[in-house]
């Protein structure tokens, strides 16, 4: 169950954000809105970042105990929010007991602040760690006195596993969620992988923007205990003391960083009161680099943020595992229990299971994997592996298809990374001891507990490896469990995630994420006209004529009018009646001073204040007699905007043709949400090529998203028809995005149900020709049809004539055309299959010829 704090914090976010998400820096309102442009973030990480920059810069960044108290102040209301009945807040109240002493227990005593961020696997935290370092790193050297941002980051994983997936910070493409001004920023950050106990960590003496990535192990404070038998054991306390140097060489450095901010990974582990001691020590060495100099923060990240099934006190975000499965970021899961079953038959059923539901269907090019996991390796090499060599023997699969991985089989490592890739053959991935948290593999389709394991954190860990989505995410994955297992899942389910086998089992997606990649890049030339509104400054300008009378004009006036229904006392038809009569100035009073008024004009004509007090004087305009009008009437200070803009220039229209390099692949890769009733309009070059053999056409992107079933019909035909076709050099379905951050294919056109406004027209489809020509086909509705060709009919040049927004678009086309002569437009109405094809047959033939 969230806590009442969570809500609290998240129901202010979103009335933040649809307000308009004022008063934060400039800089993060372009760091925002360039993230929504590229798309590249899921949503969780997106409302994550939001809740991270609002705690920031509306919420005072303050610690959550200080938040919780800023929320709640009323006693009766902070005891029912921290999960107190009535009754027992009442006797809270009547033994005179402090709240603060309960607060200190739920949020700890530190004076820091300290927020755990919960998303769900697959969700992106590994990414959104490194865009909040990024997002601070900007805003601290653009606000280098602001202490709210860091200027040093340390990360800390619970182990070296986690460590390589950690690796991304440094690797991931900072464009996607940063303006380009920005980049000269980003290549001053400094990255520093704690990997081996034996690695140095050099920093310059005050440096700033380092990023350190260390297991917590290589970094929290250390108690040297000296042996009793110091004479017997020199060397070794040689080899201790100079292990534990390096240890307080690396404390000490960080200790001389400024403005730090420190990133727990995995943050799950070190909540609770099970937590072993290197981990309490995680809170110890926080504690302790905190009192050397004041952190900025600790950001704690974690997939559970559940401790026996309590939410942890300091979450501020969460998207669940269920969320995750509705949003279609996560596969749907089924689960399989098997009761007195022995082990030659749970292996035999889990291995025929996995094959007659995954086999060798590729999974964007990738073969489906199952994990099976035993509980040592001297079971898995008496008991699991022989019986699935015999297993598949019996299904006629190649044993070749195993992996096995654990620490005696580190000559495996590689085929273990290489997994998740077209190229891996391995499908039996047999597991010790690995394969659980930051293991990203997202072709496993499938997992199965041999054995029970010593932990039980460890089945939850490993049972749901599987979940990752992958391509359309259709495939539902599947988890095999014993009897005892399946218990031990469910109850770790409740624990850590607050939900349970039965709850996933099943659940239905509401939407699908998908991400778009490139496959070809391609770019064209084309020809386009730039036009440009020149404004000169009139050298007479300050001989305007100003009359503060003309701002009581039917432009600036309101008016509120009354009118009536009313029976007709002959016939008794109701009818309706505007009473002119009783029309009313409606006049907007406000208590701007003149130098308010003053800024309001500059604000919009950019002309100095100086001057304008010097073109009211020049119209005998005092500051009184102007401060008193305005106050009787505000709109005065809108007219007074008018008028300036007015008589300050002449404009000037200018066009020229330009020549530009135009891409169909912009910012990719990104992400797109699709509605589950949706799904079956995205289409998989994979898909394609298992159904219909490969071929050479299309998919410049992949996968495609279609917005119609016409749309995916035609491409297929074009795709299988023009094959073999040499002058036909390839088919692009441009219409599917629909931004020009993403794709600078567009015309323009004015929009009849947008009061003519000028707006981009993303085509459908994109035929070229081996002749450098191109066929630009659209697809409609054949019930816009007759719109369009009575429109057509009727239209006599004049833009007022255009209402059908079909034909706005082929007229935009003709202007584009005008320029660029190797384009010809067709237009297919989807009215019946023979009539489509022999369309599409027809404008293929002409484009040939010419």
């Amino acid at each position: 169950m969230e806590t009442a704090l969570l809500k609290e914090i998240q129901k202010r976010v979103v009335e933040w954000r649809e307000a308009g998400r004022n008063g934060i820096e400039n800089e993060t309102i372009n760091i925002l809105s360039h993230i929504e442009r590229t798309a590249f973030l899921h949503k969780p990480q997106i409302e994550a970042l939001e809740t991270y920059v609002y705690l920031k810069e509306i919420a005072g960044n303050k610690p959550t105990g200080e938040l919780f108290k800023a929320y709640f102040p009323d006693q009766i209301e902070a005891l029912t929010a921290l999960g107190y009945s009535d009754a027992d807040a009442f006797k809270f109240l009547k033994e005179k007991r402090s709240l603060d002493e309960i607060l200190d227990t739920a949020f700890g005593e530190s004076d820091y602040i300290n927020q755990v961020f919960a998303l769900t696997m697959g969700s992106g935290k590994t990414v959104l760690m490194a865009v909040m370092m990024m997002y601070d790193f900007v805003l601290s050297f653009h606000h280098p006195d602001d202490e709210r941002f860091a200027k040093n980051a340390l990360v800390f994983a619970p182990d070296t596993t986690i460590i390589e997936s950690l690796k991304e910070i440094k690797t991931f493409d900072f464009t996607k969620v940063l303006p380009k001004e920005y980049e000269i920023i980003m290549l001053n950050v400094k990255y520093h992988y704690l990997e081996d106990p034996k690695t140095p960590l050099s920093l310059i003496e005050g440096s700033n923007y380092n990023v350190i990535v260390s297991n917590s192990q290589k970094i929290i404070l250390k108690t040297r205990r000296r042996s009793k038998y110091d004479a017997n054991s020199l060397f070794a306390d040689e080899k201790f003391k100079e292990r534990e140097e390096i240890v307080n060489k690396r404390l000490r450095a960080i200790q001389g960083l400024s403005n730090l901010s420190i990133f727990v990974d995995e943050a799950h582990h070190s909540y609770g009161k099970n937590m072993d001691k290197e981990l309490k020590k995680v809170r110890q060495t926080i504690e302790h680099l905190h009192g050397n100099e004041p952190l900025v923060g600790v950001v704690n990240l974690t997939g559970t943020p559940y401790v026996n099934n309590v939410m942890m006190a300091d979450t501020v975000y969460h998207f669940g595992l269920k969320q995750g499965v509705e949003r279609g970021i996560l596969k749907r899961v089924e689960f399989y229990k098997y009761d007195n079953v022995k082990d030659e038959a749970f292996v035999f059923d889990v291995l025929q299971s996995f094959w007659g539901q995954y086999g060798e269907k590729r999974l964007e090019g990738k073969l489906p994997k199952i994990a099976l996991y035993s509980a040592s390796i001297d079971d898995l090499r008496d008991n699991l592996k022989p019986l699935i060599e015999k297993g598949l023997r019996n299904l006629g699969v190649s044993t070749d298809k195993i992996l096995e991985y654990h620490t005696e089989a580190e000559e495996n490592k590689e085929d273990f990374q290489l997994l998740d890739t077209p190229q891996s053959e391995k499908q039996f991935v047999l597991l010790v001891g690995k394969g659980t948290e930051g293991w990203n593999c997202r072709s496993l389709t499938a997992c199965a507990l041999f054995r029970k394991p010593k932990s039980t954190i460890f089945v939850l860990q490993s049972s749901t490896r599987c979940l990752r989505s992958i391509g359309d995410n259709s495939t539902i994955a599947s988890i095999y469990l014993s009897n005892e297992n399946h218990k031990v899942l469910d109850k770790e389910l409740r624990n850590n995630f607050a939900t349970s086998i039965d709850e996933l089992s099943g659940h239905k997606a509401k939407s699908a994420e998908f991400e778009l990649r490139v496959e070809k890049r391609k770019k064209l030339t084309v020809k386009r006209k730039v036009r440009e509104l020149l404004s000169v400054r009139r050298k007479d300008w300050e001989n305007m004529k100003i009359n503060l009378k003309d701002a009581e004009s039917d432009k600036y006036t309101s008016f509120v009018s009354k009118g009536k229904i009313d029976a007709d006392s002959k016939s008794g038809e109701a009818h309706y009646k505007a009473d002119v009569e009783m029309g009313r100035v409606l006049k907007q009073k406000t208590d701007m001073t003149f130098y308010e008024i003053l800024e309001f004009v500059n604000r919009y004509t950019h002309v100095g204040c100086l001057e304008l007090k010097r073109l009211l004087e020049t119209n005998k305009i005092s500051p009184a007699k102007l401060t008193k009008v305005v106050k009787e009437n505000k709109e005065v200070v809108y007219y007074l905007v008018d008028v300036v803009l007015e008589n300050l220039y002449d404009y000037e229209h200018k066009e020229d043709v330009i020549e530009e390099e135009i891409e169909l692949t912009k910012n990719y890769p990104f992400k797109i949400n699709i509605l589950e009733d949706r799904k079956s309009l995205i289409v998989f070059r994979e898909t394609v090529e298992e159904n219909e053999g490969e071929g050479r056409l299309g998919f410049h992107i992949n996968p495609y998203n279609f917005d119609s079933g016409d749309e995916k019909d035609i491409f297929l035909h074009l795709r299988s028809t023009l094959d073999a076709d040499e002058d036909i050099v390839d088919v692009y379905f441009t219409g599917g995005v629909t931004t020009a951050v993403h794709n600078d294919f567009y015309f323009e056109y004015c929009d009849p149900e947008n009061d003519n406004r000028l707006s981009k027209y993303f085509p459908d489809f994109l035929v070229e020709t081996s002749k450098g020509r191109y066929l630009v086909i659209e697809v409609k509705t054949g019930q816009e049809q007759h719109n369009y060709e009575r429109n057509k009919k009727e239209y006599k040049g004049k833009k007022k004539d255009v209402y059908s927004t079909v034909f706005a678009k082929e007229l935009g086309f003709e202007s584009f055309r005008e320029l660029n002569q190797d384009f010809e437009y067709r237009i297919v109405f989807s009215t019946s299959l023979r009539e489509w094809k022999k369309e599409v047959a027809d404008a293929i033939g002409t484009i040939k010829k010419n």
